[in-house]
């Protein structure tokens, strides 16, 4: 049997004891297996130590806000993970603490950390060891402060030259070359002990408007999708990528309705079944404001840009609770939003109660949280 069967099967056929353990836990320390948020600053406030104690995430995604300088961003994270720390050893799986650390514009580590070339630059230039020497640089410096899951490789092909928020991050125009330096960032991060997710699925190379400001359209065929958009994905899932990322985009002639983030159709039928991804589905920030709009949720451009803007602390985010379990039914595993644990314990409360009060819903769940904490597990023993 190959481990590709393995891993299903014991993710199917969950041990009782495991059950025994989740359903002791408090509602919301369930909730807790699938969200990963953020914090507002470079230091924990007494609220969100008192959320994270009371929630305690699987794990959380940090920003340049985060970081000050080396010394001050590892004593953050070994706050963190020690305040999220479960009691439980038999069960205990490592805290994820992940980061958007692609190079180029997306940069999360400020200044003196270096920034790094973007992921077109080392393409155009066919400069594989160029990128292997920065992907290897990044590792070390992640490793040294904590890190344990580098939000990359970017694995969407640039199909529309006017794209505005993906243009240099993507590999390269075509699917061979995107697979190619995929592999190579998946492959070194996966050999450096690190955690990898490749994003944005289904696609996010054509399309002309950026999901952070507002609702994104790819008007492709499902044909398109499986011989150009999902080629570096299918490799990336060959090569046990553990996370893939999915993305706040429209693909119509899929499902006319639900962005893929919040599509059955597109995560579970096509990612997981006919893909056959066995690994983890993170939610991009649910507070985009593709995900707002699509809610009826009209908010200014910068609520939903917390990377140069302030933590809000008073948009409008009712829509959360509806969306949190929306993306999880449609077969996201993790969800992430970006503002900080006082803003996204909203989501907790509202899977929490959704779990409380839906026995199939929680027994759902429960099948999440023990593939959650097999792949977690899993990943770190290779």
């Amino acid at each position: 049997m190959e481990d590709s069967d393995v891993s299903l099967l014991v993710q199917e056929h969950f041990p009782k004891t495991f059950k025994k353990y989740f359903t002791s836990l408090p509602f919301l320390e369930q909730a807790g297996f699938f969200l990963w948020p953020s914090i507002g600053k470079s230091d924990l406030n007494k609220n969100e130590i008192k959320l994270l104690k009371k929630i305690k995430p699987s794990g959380c995604i940090l920003f340049k806000r985060n970081f000050t300088d080396f010394s001050q961003g590892k004593s953050l994270i070994s706050n963190i993970i020690k305040i999220c720390e479960r009691e439980n050893h038999k069960f205990s799986m490592p805290f994820i603490i992940s980061i958007d650390e692609e190079g180029g514009r997306v940069s999360r580590l400020p200044p003196p950390f270096s920034r790094g070339k973007p992921a077109l630059e080392f393409s155009d230039n066919n400069d594989e060891i160029g990128l292997e020497n920065q992907i290897l640089h990044q590792a070390f410096v992640a490793k040294g402060l904590g890190i344990n899951c580098l939000l990359s490789p970017v694995a969407d092909i640039l199909t529309e030259p006017s794209n505005p928020v993906m243009g240099d991050r993507c590999f390269g125009r075509d699917p061979i070359t995107v697979l190619k330096y995929t592999s190579l960032v998946n492959k070194t991060l996966l050999k450096e002990g690190l955690f990898s997710c490749a994003k944005h699925f289904p696609g996010h190379g054509n399309t002309k408007t950026d999901s952070h400001k507002e609702f994104s359209v790819s008007d492709v065929s499902l044909n398109t999708l499986q011989t150009r958009e999902w080629i570096p994905f299918k490799n990336l899932i060959s090569e046990k990528i553990p996370f893939i990322m999915a993305a706040h985009v429209l693909i119509p002639q899929l499902d006319a309705k639900f962005p893929a983030t919040l599509s059955y159709e597109i995560l579970t039928k096509q990612l997981k079944k006919s893909l056959k991804f066995k690994g983890l589905i993170l939610s991009d920030d649910l507070r985009m404001n593709a995900i707002a709009n699509f809610y009826k949720e009209n908010r200014k451009i910068e609520s939903s840009i917390t990377e140069n803007n302030p933590v809000s602390l008073s948009e409008e985010d009712s829509y959360l609770d509806i969306a949190a379990i929306d993306a999880l039914q449609a077969g996201c595993d993790i969800l992430l939003s970006c503002q900080s644990i006082e803003r996204e314990a909203r989501i907790a409360h509202s899977i929490a109660k959704k779990m409380k009060n839906d026995k199939l819903f929680h027994k759902h769940m429960l099948e999440k949280a023990w593939k959650i904490y097999f792949i977690l597990t899993k990943t770190q023993k290779k």
